[in-house]
């Protein structure tokens, strides 16, 4: 989707390297991300972000990898807000940039990773996409199935005004899926592709959404 802030880099300026965060959660374009941060480690890293592009690459841990290997694809987040704390800790925001693919990695001095990332494919997450309203409609049928099936509450009226790609970017983040359905959901084409299997993992789950407080603990 097209970024919705005027200091978001246009594609063509998006940097050949980020500093990675690994965090089993999936970061989409235009989805918003509460972080806290406490380890050095983590610290040094946004420190980093923040002298340079703003951009931290968030990507997901692969499961049961003994290795602790992490996944190809990814999201930049652009750090949009943060707040210093007396007790030495961040809260930072992230807003969803671009998707990438991890080419190298590379060690810092201070303990994280960076990669040389390629953005090539990703060149419609600046786009905004023309979905069919059948697709929309099946989508939020479903969405709406499944509230009702665990006496949920949503205000509709709020949420039809809102830009589908935004409402399914922001609601992969909070709903508890494993990280296996996240990465799927977040390597999908198009929206469009989103939506139908957003649709499909919705319908199969049985357990409600359940939203997570603010994150800071990753993987290395």
């Amino acid at each position: 989707m097209e970024p919705k802030y005027p200091f978001t880099q246009t594609f063509e300026k998006l940097p050949e390297q980020l500093p990675i965060y690994p965090l089993e959660n999936a970061l989409l374009p235009g989805g918003e991300l509460p972080l806290e941060l406490s380890e050095p480690v983590d610290l040094a890293l946004f420190l980093s972000a923040l002298k340079a592009d703003q951009l931290i690459g968030m990507v997901q841990p692969q499961r049961n990898n003994a290795e602790h290997r992490i996944y190809e694809t990814g999201c930049a987040g652009r750090i949009r807000q943060y707040r210093e704390r007396k007790d030495g800790r961040l809260n930072i925001m992230l807003t969803g940039v671009c998707r990438y693919r991890i080419i190298e990695e590379t060690r810092h001095e201070d303990g994280y990773t960076i990669a040389k990332v390629d953005w090539s494919d990703f060149e419609n997450d600046y786009e905004t996409e023309d979905i069919e309203s059948s697709t929309v409609g099946n989508f939020k049928q479903t969405l709406r199935n499944y509230f009702d099936r665990h006496n949920m509450q949503v205000d509709w009226k709020v949420l039809d005004k809102l830009p589908i790609e935004q409402v399914v970017n922001n609601l992969i983040l909070v709903i508890n899926l494993d990280i296996d359905s996240k990465q799927r959901l977040l390597e999908s084409r198009t929206v469009k592709h989103r939506l139908e299997l957003f649709s499909e993992l919705l319908e199969n789950k049985v357990d409600p959404i359940v939203a997570p407080p603010p994150q800071g603990t990753h993987v290395n």
